[in-house]
């Protein structure tokens, strides 16, 4: 089976995001790039992960062609792609429904870094990308562009996105993003919070990236 190992990974980070609580039900998709051929494995439409097998992950191209599965993908294929596709750098990707993020989003706001894991791991505030329908290479574009450099972008009304260097990586930003946006949002409440300033999140995710975990 084409790309077998890279689908069965994909099954495992959307089981992981569904226990989490990154998700509800089928909703948020979940994608690798594979370095070698530069194919894309994404989940797809509809279907309860719990039930999926790798043949059941569809392999598409950069411009969100099918290669390889019988099933339909994701409708946000075109979003994922078009990420890929601005990025060389990132190979796999989550897009969550997370509630606390998601509540952001819906207010159209961007989450201020007030913990240093979200300045280490995003590298600035969460930024919000203006609202297009789902599913739209509108929406592909926009998330695309506003991403920027950023590891994680909020959709307006809709969710967020975190891409990372490999999947695994993709997913602890998005766990990080939920978990700084749920702190911001307690922090807002009690009143007084303090923000990280640009220059030292730029120092903390330098740390990061050169330090943190095992080489």
């Amino acid at each position: 089976m084409l790309l077998q190992a890279q689908r069965q990974k994909v099954i495992e980070i959307a089981l992981k995001a569904q226990r989490d609580k990154l998700i509800p039900l089928t909703m948020g998709n979940f994608s690798i790039r594979d370095k070698d051929t530069g194919y894309v494995c994404i989940t797809p439409s509809g279907m309860e992960y719990s039930l999926l097998q790798p043949a059941d992950i569809v392999i598409v191209d950069l411009y969100g062609t099918i290669i390889d599965g019988n099933r339909k993908p994701s409708i946000e294929t075109q979003l994922h792609c078009r990420t890929y596709a601005k990025r060389a750098d990132v190979f796999g990707i989550c897009h969550t429904h997370s509630p606390y993020a998601t509540a952001w989003a819906c207010c159209g706001k961007e989450i201020p870094v007030i913990v240093a894991e979200l300045a280490g791991m995003i590298g600035g505030p969460v930024k919000c990308a203006p609202y297009a329908p789902m599913g739209t290479i509108e929406l592909a574009n926009i998330v695309a562009e506003h991403i920027g450099s950023q590891n994680a972008v909020l959709l307006e009304n809709h969710g967020m996105l975190a891409v990372g260097e490999n999947i695994d990586q993709a997913y602890a930003n998005a766990v990080v993003v939920e978990e700084g946006a749920k702190v911001t949002l307690y922090a807002v409440q009690i009143g007084g919070m303090k923000t990280i300033t640009d220059q030292e999140c730029k120092n903390l995710k330098k740390q990061t990236m050169e330090s943190y975990g095992q080489k």
